[in-house]
């Protein structure tokens, strides 16, 4: 694990479910979820800034909940042209019960998230208004942006995943693709090369993630295999550069809850062993959702995260609250931590 990293509050009483954007001037957003609670309040998704991931400030509103209603489930990224997108949905609720689900909403910020415009009907694909968008809203190398939300098909039974589509930068999403066969769930997106898109999906089943691919820009969709165990869920995949992928996911077993990370060197063919970046302390109940960038050339990341515990604040650390920290991508590949602990041989995965 690494060791002595530094965690920063980026909100207190938040349950999070972070998403990192790194703007073109540098400076880092992250949008999450504003209330402690797995949607059974009211609550908005809010927007904080850093400019260096160590000190964070409140910066906008991408969606303000209705009356008796959250905002909660998102996928953001940048259009082409700069703006910041944010899909979002969320539940109806009333004295902490559930009574109904509220559909997709498209915001967009022209001002690095200071002000939102948001659209409440969105032009995606009807079977997608009522479905949860997650992840990040990538472009791609042909100049169309793409987002990926899924259906839940209840407790104990498989969910549906669909790639989304947009070719005049976010202003309307006619096309969808199902993907991840028989069990898919939140699935976050990558272009590798051109027409060479990976998705690392969580199942809901066993809620492992499988990889999944595509070799024509979407169009159609293979299963690679399985990326982690069950219950480690649901994964950030980002590239660090040529060929370097790093994929981070939440870890929820019971004994180990914690973040962990899989680096693949050849563009997502084959993956290293699992690396347990960061762990909550054994009174974390619940914790996950990473999402990371690359803060510098010299391999420093920075991965925002949320927990109910985070042992690291002693006293302090017990409550819901999104977090960050910093870790060094040099760590993960020095020579002596890719060692086998059988024969101090290099693991081939």
């Amino acid at each position: 694990m690494t060791k002595d990293k530094e965690i920063v509050i980026v909100a207190e009483n938040a349950c999070g479910w972070p998403n990192l954007t790194r703007m073109p001037e540098g400076e880092l957003l992250c949008v999450y979820f504003n209330r402690p609670s797995h949607g059974l309040e009211e609550g908005d998704l809010a927007c904080a800034a850093s400019s260096d991931g160590r000190t964070w400030e409140f910066r906008g509103t991408p969606a303000t909940h209705p009356a008796e209603g959250n905002r909660m489930h998102l996928a953001v990224g940048a259009a082409g042209n700069g703006d910041l997108l944010a899909f979002s949905s969320g539940f109806s609720v009333k004295d902490g019960k559930f009574t109904g689900f509220g559909g997709q909403w498209l915001s967009r910020s022209s001002d690095e998230g200071q002000t939102w415009e948001s659209n409440c009907v969105p032009e995606v694909p009807e079977h997608c208004l009522g479905a949860i968008p997650f992840g990040r809203i990538i472009e791609l190398s042909d100049g169309r942006l793409a987002y990926s939300c899924y259906c839940s098909g209840g407790k104990g039974n498989p969910s549906k995943t669909w790639i989304v589509f947009s070719s005049d930068d976010g202003a309307t999403w006619p096309i969808s693709v199902q993907f991840g066969e028989d069990d898919s769930n939140e699935a976050t997106l990558l272009e590798v090369d051109p027409g060479r898109l990976l998705a690392a999906t969580r199942t809901h089943l066993d809620h492992h993630l499988k990889l999944c691919e595509s070799r024509d820009s979407g169009a159609s969709w293979i299963e690679q295999g399985p990326l982690t165990l069950p219950m480690q869920h649901p994964g950030d995949l980002i590239k660090l550069g040529e060929g370097l992928l790093l994929l981070t996911y939440g870890i929820r077993n019971r004994g180990l809850m914690g973040i962990g990370a899989r680096l693949s060197q050849n563009n997502g063919e084959t993956w290293r062993a699992p690396w347990v970046i960061h762990q909550f302390g054994d009174e974390a109940t619940d914790c996950g959702y990473p999402s990371t960038v690359l803060l510098d050339q010299d391999g420093t990341l920075l991965t925002a995260t949320y927990t109910d515990h985070e042992a690291s604040l002693g006293e302090k650390g017990q409550g819901y609250r999104t977090i960050a920290f910093r870790w060094s991508l040099q760590e993960f590949l020095d020579e002596k931590a890719l060692q086998s602990i059988s024969d101090g041989k290099l693991l081939r995965i």
